[in-house]
Order: structure tokens, then C-alpha cells, then sequence
């Protein structure tokens, strides 16, 4: 039988040891950004430029503007897409508008996206689309 004050030597020597590299560990995406509100605002609407296209995933790498409503700079992201959005006319170096939503489980999506040249339609939210 391991003694007690052995065992407890033995957690204290790991939680040390592993410490700095759990500390240093990089946090998960969850596209939440510092300086964004949780309050009800303004519709999240942006404007980038596509980089890719994955339909398997139902995913778009954009690179786009300052998104205001979130207080987000530009960036370049991995965007999941709402289901019923068509992925077939997006294509790598085309110029979008898009809008912003929540998904079920709370990560912002595309819920609407549109060539960059076209207005944005004045009913964009996710549920214009039966989703």
C-alpha cells in the first residue's frame, strides 16, 4: 500500500509539472470575441471576400471587414452556414454581403449571404429561410 503522504506528493509534483503547458494550452474557438455584447443588438451584418467552400462541412472561410455590431475587427474565419443557405454560387475570390445569426448551439453562422455588389434584403434573419 502507497502512503498517503507519498500519493500526495506524487499530485502535487504532476499538477506542478503540468501546470505551465494546461496554462499555455490555446483556448477552443467558440466565436465569441472580447468586447462583443450578449444583449440584443443590431442585425451582424458583413462584407469579405471568399477564400473557400466546404459543402461537406456546410462551411466558408471569409476573410471580411470590421463587423460594427459585434465590435469584431477583420479577420479571416472558418463560418459555419445555416442549413437551406446554398453553398453552389459562392466561390473562392467572390466578393459577399452577409448577415450573422446564432445557431442552436450558440456559435454565430452565416444565415444569409448574397453577391457584394446586391443590397441586402430588409428580412435576412435565419428564420426567412424555414431553418
Amino acid at each position: 500500500m502507497i502512503p498517503k503522504t507519498f500519493a500526495r506528493a506524487v499530485v502535487a509534483a504532476l499538477m506542478i509539472t503540468h501546470a505551465p503547458a494546461l496554462a499555455a494550452a490555446p483556448p477552443q474557438m467558440d466565436h465569441n470575441h472580447p468586447g462583443e455584447t450578449t444583449e440584443k443588438t443590431a442585425t451582424p451584418i458583413g462584407t469579405g471576400t471568399v477564400n473557400a467552400v466546404d459543402a461537406g462541412r456546410h462551411t466558408v472561410t471569409l476573410t471580411h471587414g470590421p463587423i460594427t455590431a459585434l465590435n469584431w475587427p477583420g479577420m479571416t474565419m472558418d463560418f459555419p452556414v445555416a442549413p437551406g443557405i446554398d453553398l453552389a454560387g459562392l466561390r473562392p475570390g467572390a466578393q459577399v454581403m452577409f448577415t450573422l445569426g446564432r445557431s442552436p448551439a450558440g456559435a454565430y453562422w452565416i444565415d444569409h449571404v448574397m453577391p457584394g455588389d446586391a443590397a441586402m434584403p430588409t428580412g435576412h434573419g435565419h428564420d426567412d429561410h424555414g431553418g
